[in-house]
């Protein structure tokens, strides 16, 4: 059973990698103590359009270009009380971009993510605080020739989450803020999801947004961006763009196999957005999940010894030390037991000596009025 799920996992897996996205995390918080889970995902998004204002649709790129990118996430999760978590995730990503001119790629590893969330409230709904900080391995700077895979800046958030879970639904939402380093523009990161739970599977949409509170450092500059994202990028907004703002949708699947083990596929469209790219992805993840209390208790425990009760019957109101086997502490030759005197030395030396037996007051002083009485009976009989 456990090689044939390792089989469907590697080939779902290989099937997922193929042409697929992932969520690091879910937007719906669970927290169970002592659990602890490791996650393998992918995402693929593709592009052959952008958004440059809100309302005016999507633009595609000049002469057929097209932008693509590939991401894999190894992602976990520590839970160590049930009520609050810490979580990291590392990034690999693979781009290309074609234009008219050359067709350019870039693979490397791209950011570390850490963080924590916890249960601030837990009454009629919960509400979830999330902290995280991205630190990137590579900058973006305008100089460059690869395509780009990131934005290449550190990035701190902050977001709180509602969600609610009414037993075969579980509806949630949430706002954040995200800081970007590098003079990149602040955003409004926000989204709403809905699930539904059926047996061992998990169905769910959601809608995501992002909006830029603040203006980018090269706002009045623009072209600048734009002409160097024209070059390594085939012209796509995907990363490096000036105030982007997009609006996303995603659907997901999941089947949770046992206590263990779990899958998803998912995927979605962009719909509307400013300085941003126009695309759709689609993608999944691996999760095990491990049980640090079961496992701690499995290595730890030793078995309780418990005597077998002694076979022997034990007759009713005598004590079970009665009557035993020769084996055991009394035997029922004690009973018949004597003591061998035949060594020719007289026993009655050993024998002990009678005592006398204490006379009572009462009877002495009987006795001295009985002696008294005779005395006087004797001076009488002598005067006469």
């Amino acid at each position: 059973m456990a090689n044939n799920l390792q089989c469907l996992s590697a080939f779902l897996l290989s099937l997922l990698v193929a042409s697929s996205t992932a969520m690091a995390f879910d937007n719906y918080k669970e927290f169970r103590r002592d659990r602890w889970d490791f996650e393998l995902g992918t995402n693929f998004f593709y592009s052959e359009a952008n958004y440059e204002n809100f309302g005016d649709g999507s633009n595609n790129l000049t002469s057929g270009n097209h932008y693509q990118l590939l991401d894999m996430d190894f992602s976990t999760r520590y839970m160590p009380a049930k009520n609050w978590s810490v979580f990291a995730s590392g990034t690999m990503s693979s781009a290309e971009s074609k234009n008219s001119v050359a067709t350019r790629t870039n693979t490397s590893f791209t950011d570390f993510i850490g963080g924590l969330d916890f249960i601030a409230y837990d009454g009629w709904l919960q509400l979830v605080p999330e902290f995280g900080l991205l630190i990137p391995f590579q900058e973006v700077n305008g100089t460059g020739d690869d395509a780009l895979n990131s934005e290449g800046v550190f990035e701190f958030w902050g977001r709180l989450t509602a969600q609610k879970d009414f037993g075969t639904v579980r509806m949630y939402g949430w706002l954040g803020y995200d800081y970007r380093g590098d003079g990149r523009s602040s955003l409004f990161p926000w989204g709403a999801g809905l699930q539904l739970k059926a047996n061992a599977f998990r169905f769910g949409g959601e809608l995501i947004g992002s909006q830029s509170l603040s203006n980018d450092k090269d706002t009045n500059t623009k072209y600048i961006r734009n002409a160097y994202l024209q070059n390594v990028n085939a012209g796509s907004y995907k990363f490096y763009s000036v105030n982007p703002s997009v609006i996303d949708t995603l659907f997901y699947a999941t089947w949770v196999i046992d206590s263990k083990w779990s899958l998803q596929a998912n995927g979605g469209a962009t719909v509307a957005g400013e300085n941003a790219a126009a695309g759709y992805h689609v993608g999944g993840f691996i999760r095990y999940s491990f049980d640090m209390a079961a496992g701690y208790a499995e290595e730890t425990y030793t078995p309780t010894y418990t005597p077998t009760p002694s076979s022997a019957p034990v007759p009713t109101g005598r004590s079970g030390m009665y009557d035993r086997s020769d084996t055991q502490i009394s035997t029922p030759n004690t009973r018949k037991f004597k003591e061998a005197t035949d060594d020719g030395v007289d026993q009655k030396q050993f024998k002990p000596r009678p005592t006398k037996k204490k006379k009572k007051k009462s009877d002495v002083n009987l006795q001295q009025q009985l002696d008294k009485t005779e005395f006087e009976v004797e001076l009488k009989r002598g005067g006469h």
